[in-house]
This record gives structure tokens, sequence and C-alpha cells, in this order.
């Protein structure tokens, strides 16, 4: 059974006098929208700051390219199609520091509490995630972390959704491999 959400009225209006050079409508749909797409982005590229610019990137090109929104997908799925190209061309064109710096930390032999576990956890994921095959990382980000539908990233990222359940079946495969080493060094054994 295929899901899909249906965008309210109230966004389909919205939609439309977006379309027309409504910048009143636009401010709205960057209201409705601004925290989700910033999540995406910043699954994809892990830092504040690449994360907001690309947010920002999105939007002026969704302004930009409005007349060619037909209505065809959701709103929420053409926004973040664009944010995901938008993070591709900034994670394309450099390699920050901060990644760098990333890769090469050391975390503690001993975690002092379970928080600092988990958190440490958290942030070997998400690093792990960011090391994933490109079409992978981006399933992952918007299946996983954003809680879309399979066919929402299906349309998003322009593959069917069988294309989609193989890449996250893949990326789940490679991250559990992954994972072993980690588990292995911390005396935990599935």
């Amino acid at each position: 059974m295929t899901e899909r959400r249906q965008a309210p009225r109230g966004e389909q209006a919205l939609a439309a006098r977006f379309r027309t050079g409504d910048r009143a409508a636009f401010d709205e749909i960057v209201r409705l929208h601004r925290q989700m797409i910033y999540r995406v982005v910043y699954r994809l590229l892990g830092n504040h700051h690449d994360a907001d610019e690309a947010a920002q990137q999105a939007f002026i090109r969704a302004w930009k390219s409005r007349h060619g929104f037909r209505g065809d997908s959701a709103l929420r799925t053409w926004l973040t199609r664009i944010a995901l190209n938008a993070a591709k061309s900034l994670h394309s064109g450099r390699r920050p520091m901060e990644e760098l710096m990333e890769n090469h930390r050391e975390s503690p032999a001993e975690p002092v509490d379970e928080t600092i576990r988990r958190q440490q956890l958290r942030a070997r994921v998400q690093r792990l995630v960011g090391e994933l095959p490109p079409r992978q990382r981006e399933v992952v980000a918007l299946k996983v972390l954003s809680e879309m539908t399979y066919k929402e990233v299906a349309d998003v990222m322009g593959l069917s959704e069988g294309t989609i359940k193989a890449h996250l079946h893949q990326a789940v495969a490679n991250l559990r491999r992954a994972m072993v080493p980690a588990r292995e060094s911390q005396g935990v054994h599935s």
C-alpha cells in the first residue's frame, strides 16, 4: 500500500498565490516549512552554518522558480527537492574544515554516564550516515530522519519507490557493518 499525504486546502490556495508572485504567500510558506527544510539539509551537511546557507539558497531558488511549480506534487515535496539540490551543490563545492576535524576527534575511553554514551553513539551514527554514499545518505536523511513516506522520498529524488527501498536497505546494512567494530570495542555484543 502506498502512502500519500494530501496538502490541506489552505496550503493549495497558498501555493496558488505563491505561483502568481504573492510575496505574503511566499513568506507564509517559508514560515511553515523553514524548520523542516533546515532539518533535512542539516542532516545531510552536518553543521549549522552550511545547513543555514543551504536552506536559504533553497528558498531563494524556490522563489525564482515559483512559476515552475505546477502542483503535481505537494509543496513540501517540491521544496525538499530544491533543498536537497542546494545541499548537494554546497557540499560538492567544498569540504569544510569542521568535517575533517570531526573525523579525527577522539572520544573518551569510558563515558561518564549513560547520557554521554548516548550522545556519543548519536554523534557516531550521524557521522557514519555522513560517510554513506550520497544517494544512501539522502534516502536516510529523507526517509528515516525526516520521516517522509517512500512515495515522498521517491518524488523528491526522482526515483522509483523500489529504488528508494533498495537504497535504504543498503544504507542500513552499511551502517550495521560500520557499527560492529564500535559495539565490539565497547564490549557490546548482539
